[in-house]
């Protein structure tokens, strides 16, 4: 076998392996990866939307959240302001006593709960900014 031989050989066997080669990432490209790829910009067409549609329906309960923590916020200072006159009041008879009670569990609920619910409304409010709205930040 001569080196000419030899050389065409190898240029051959290099020839046929990079087509080989070019011939199946062809294939991976176009009938494996590129419905993936199409696949995938669909679902992120469906997730767009769906955020679209929760920025328009979640995004105003959020907003009104915390006027509504500041009412149950006022209606506790005004439970407060009960209780306070109601220890001057609860010597003369047992049913207030039992109403002073109440009053009190019903307060340490909304101080305990207070926090609680402001926490849980700044979580949603964050969920609704514009960086919170950027898909796949879950």
């Amino acid at each position: 076998m001569s080196v000419r031989q030899f050389a065409d050989f190898w240029m051959g066997m290099f020839f046929f392996v990079s087509t080989m080669f070019v011939g199946t990432l062809f294939y991976l490209v176009v009938f494996v990866w590129q419905p993936l790829w199409t696949d995938g910009f669909q679902d992120f067409s469906q997730i767009s939307k769906a955020i679209m549609r929760l920025d328009r329906t979640a995004k105003p309960v959020a907003e009104m959240a915390p006027l509504m923590l500041n009412e149950m916020d006022q209606m506790r200072l005004s439970m407060n302001e009960i209780e306070t006159s109601m220890q001057t009041i609860e010597q003369i008879t047992p049913t207030v006593q039992g109403i002073d009670r109440s009053v009190n569990h019903m307060t340490w609920v909304l101080d305990s709960r207070m926090g609680i619910m402001t926490g849980e409304m700044n979580q949603i409010n964050d969920r609704m900014t514009p960086m919170g709205m950027m898909p796949f930040n879950w």
